[in-house]
This record gives structure tokens, sequence and C-alpha cells, in this order.
């Protein structure tokens, strides 16, 4: 769904109910909301991207949820912290790592994501008190998501965005619990899950979209994700949705064009 139609406070406005609604009145069975972020101040996917992250926003998301439910769909909101892919902020990125990424076409400059690194700021490995705040933001969100009559979250863990990063070998050099072997790199999503699942309920349904390859060298492959599906299924994932690529191989991202 279109992330760059929000209010610039996060807020749900019109376009946002009309074009949900519309897709509801066609016929869609199941719609997820797209990337809203659980923390704006650390972390937006775009600058107009729906957020989740404080209690005034709950009677916007109902409507939301209400313009679908009125046609027969049942619908989720997709929680996503960008990372050290935000748009905003601009500095102060932070991530699984500490790192700087060279995009092809950079010439070496520290790129990320559109101008939020042209200042030439590299990218900072989350404290674990960083972690375990943004862990309990995700929650708080999913909390919102459910009191405004949304039928399930989904967690965004694909396409190198903050979950991903934690997940992915070619990201997550860390050290620490939340690093290394394979159980620790999907420790954050699994807390996150738990989180969730103590403040909503254990039968609040929480799926995650991960990528099943992430097509770049030294990144997750199939045979891993397969490994995945079945953690995530054993802590409690409702589903997962299986996408593809990072941010630094975009086009198994892209839709084709010629749709």
């Amino acid at each position: 769904t279109d992330i760059s139609s929000a209010n610039a406070d996060g807020s749900v406005n019109q376009r946002v109910i009309t074009y949900h609604e519309q897709v509801a009145k066609g016929g869609c069975g199941f719609i997820i909301v797209g990337a809203t972020t659980p923390d704006r101040a650390t972390g937006r996917p775009t600058v107009t991207c729906l957020a989740a992250d404080a209690d005034t926003l709950i009677p916007g998301l109902a409507n939301l949820a209400e313009g679908m439910h009125r046609h027969g769909a049942k619908c989720a909101v997709q929680i996503q912290h960008p990372g050290r892919q935000a748009a905003w902020p601009r500095k102060g990125l932070m991530s699984a790592s500490d790192s700087v990424v060279d995009l092809p076409g950079s010439a070496g400059h520290e790129v990320v994501y559109a101008e939020a690194l042209a200042q030439g700021k590299a990218i900072r490995a989350m404290t674990i008190e960083e972690i375990y705040e943004l862990i309990e933001k995700f929650a708080e969100a999913a909390w919102r998501v459910q009191q405004a009559g949304f039928d399930s979250v989904e967690l965004h863990a694909a396409h190198g965005y903050l979950i991903a990063q934690f997940m992915s070998p070619y990201v997550n050099k860390r050290h620490d619990r939340f690093g290394g072997s394979f159980i620790n790199r999907m420790r954050f999503p699994l807390e996150i899950i738990s989180r969730i699942k103590t403040k909503c309920g254990r039968d609040f349904p929480v799926g995650i979209r991960y990528s099943g390859d992430e097509f770049i060298e030294g990144g997750r492959d199939i045979a891993e994700s397969v490994k995945v599906a079945k953690l995530m299924e054993e802590h409690g994932a409702a589903y997962v949705d299986i996408s593809a690529g990072i941010f630094e191989v975009p086009g198994p991202i892209m839709d084709p064009m010629y749709y």
C-alpha cells in the first residue's frame, strides 16, 4: 500500500482511508496497511509515513480499520522501523551494527537512503538499552493497532530494514546476545513477537515478512530462511510473508513495471 500519504504527524487522513476502503470494496479479503513506524523520533521509512507511536493516533487508525471492515475485509498494520535506511532523521541513524554502506554508483560516499546520509554520517550500532526500548515500542504500537480494531499486525523484517538488519548475517556483526549465531540474530524479532503477545494477548495474530533470499554475498539464503520460518512458527508467528532482496540489491524488491 501507499506509505507516503499520511499527515506530517503520522496520523491517518481521508486519502489513506479512501485508498484502503476502495481496495476492500473491490473484494480484497485481507489488507495489510504498509510500513507504519513504531517510533517517529528514530526512524521513518518516508517523511509522511503512518505512525503508531502515540495514543492520539488511535482514532484515525480506528477510522481506517472501520473503512475496510465495512466492506467485509480483514485488515492488519505492518509495523516497520527502517533503521539504517531511514528517510528521517537525517543523521544519527542506528542499526544492528556500526557500518558504512557503499551502494553501486555512490563513488565511495556513505550513501544509505535518499538524502539521509548526504552529510557523510556512518551508521552506529544500537546499544542493548536502545534495543529493549525499541522492542517495547514495537509492542506498544501493536497494542494501539489492536485498540483501533485491526485484526492483526505484521512485522516488516524484509528488504534490509531494521529487523532485517538484525536477522541478516551480512549486516549484523554484533558480538553480544543480539548477534553472531543464528539464534542470536533472530533474538530481536523473537523478543518483539513475545512482547506483543504479552501485551496484546496470545490470540492476537502476529505475522512477519522477511526476505527468503537477500541475493547478496554473505546474506541470508533460502536454506537459512526455511529455518527462520520454522523458528518463527515455534515462537508464535501466525504466518510468514516471503519477499526477497536487501537495500543494496533492490531488483528483487521492485514489482515488474508492466503490471
